[in-house]
């Protein structure tokens, strides 16, 4: 080295690092919240006018007292528990929706230019937005899991709205059910609390469809061996032998019992959540009947108990192609066209997730597939899309 290149000022290298809870980090976080906290409240706040609206009087009506203080405390005690069965459903929209408003502020400001020109990536978005996917998946799971069952719950042991009337669980003296298994057909008042029958028949057929037998009973009760009920006061009616040598003239045989114990394939915790849709159950009672063999038409259960799981990655797949695809249409200028196409994109992607989750529901599709398809597929994409976006960038 000569005395001409120490006396040269040496070049340096200016380097960026990434700070994961610098300032920027925080602004953006706290920017990216408000705006999806303003657009959850105005979508809760359209849900309950829809929903209030056609049945405020009804809803009044079920008020503990007339007076105006009571009626107000009904109405926000109605109001609160709606809130908290909606939201997980709202949450998902929400996030894309509130995030991409919050994109094109950084559009229209310029900022997306000045943060770019400082020398950050799009990668480096990526921070932000996990923060607040945990956050809100957090969210997301609290509300399916625990918010929406409970407030479902408290509904219907108050007799309260809608599911009060839907899932009513009181014994009525006339209300009678079918209940359809695949060897047996009910007819029978359900006292849901007890998990027992009343006024109850049972049909019994054989695998080719063929009647076998009737049992009338005052009652039916589960006894202490699984698939094993206790009839009260009844009789039973056997099916004539379909055999050749039978009499065409036979009837079969009737008897008449006070107690006995007969087959029935009807599980005590399945009764007792009878007609409820399994997005209601508690955690509890939905991972029992998801994993019992011997529940007809488990694929509702074993679907749910996997969506409340796999929804903890919804919100931040939203997010994640909100932001990817801002950056890719508008990150320049905000045009309406491009504006248009990612609002469509963002209810396209609620609308699919919630169709894949109703196939799953409906044993279409294995219960692991409807629940992690879409969150998991958001989250590919976007992670692939914003790689796409830095190698451009670097490119350019």
């Amino acid at each position: 080295m000569t005395v001409f290149d120490t006396a040269r000022p040496q070049r340096r290298t200016r380097r960026f690092a990434l700070v994961l809870f610098g300032t920027y980090t925080r602004t953006l976080v706290i920017a990216h919240a408000r705006h999806i906290g303003t657009v959850t409240a105005a979508l809760l706040i359209v849900a309950m006018t829809l929903d209030l609206a056609p049945r405020a009087e009804w809803i009044a009506s079920q008020a503990p007292s007339r007076g105006a203080p009571a009626l107000v405390l009904h109405f926000l005690w109605y109001l609160a528990l709606r809130m908290s069965d909606l939201i997980g459903n709202l949450l998902p929209l929400a996030c894309f929706m509130g995030l991409f408003w919050s994109e094109i502020t950084l559009t229209q400001s310029r900022e997306r230019v000045i943060i770019w020109n400082g020398g950050r990536s799009p990668l480096q978005t990526l921070v932000p937005l996990a923060i607040l996917g945990v956050v809100f998946g957090a969210l997301q799971v609290t509300a399916l899991s625990v918010l929406r069952p409970g407030a479902v719950a408290i509904q219907i042991e108050q007799n309260l709205g809608e599911y009060g009337r839907r899932f009513d669980r009181r014994l009525h003296p006339e209300a009678r059910q079918w209940v359809t298994l695949p060897t047996h057909l009910i007819h029978a008042r359900i006292d849901y609390r007890a998990s027992r029958m009343v006024d109850v028949q049972v049909f019994e057929f054989s695998d080719t469809g063929r009647l076998n037998g009737r049992i009338e009973a005052a009652s039916a009760e589960p006894t202490s061996t699984h698939g094993r009920w206790r009839f009260h006061s009844g009789s039973r009616w056997d099916a004539p032998d379909a055999a050749p040598t039978s009499q065409p003239t036979d009837t079969g045989a009737t008897r008449r019992f006070d107690v006995e114990d007969d087959d029935l394939p009807v599980d005590p915790l399945w009764l007792a959540s009878f007609g409820i849709d399994a997005r209601y159950l508690p955690n509890g009672v939905l991972a029992s009947l998801a994993t019992r063999a011997d529940i007809p038409d488990a694929s509702g259960y074993r679907t749910w108990r996997q969506v409340r799981i796999a929804q903890f990655f919804l919100p931040f797949g939203m997010l994640l192609l909100a932001s990817c695809l801002a950056t890719a249409l508008i990150a320049q200028r905000t045009a309406f066209k491009p504006m248009i196409l990612i609002g469509l994109a963002g209810y396209f992607l609620y609308v699919s997730n919630n169709i894949v989750v109703w196939l799953g529901e409906y044993g279409q599709l294995p219960a692991i597939f409807a629940a992690w398809l879409m969150p998991l597929a958001m989250v590919a994409s976007g992670l692939a899309l914003m790689t796409w976006l830095e190698r451009r960038g670097r490119a350019s």
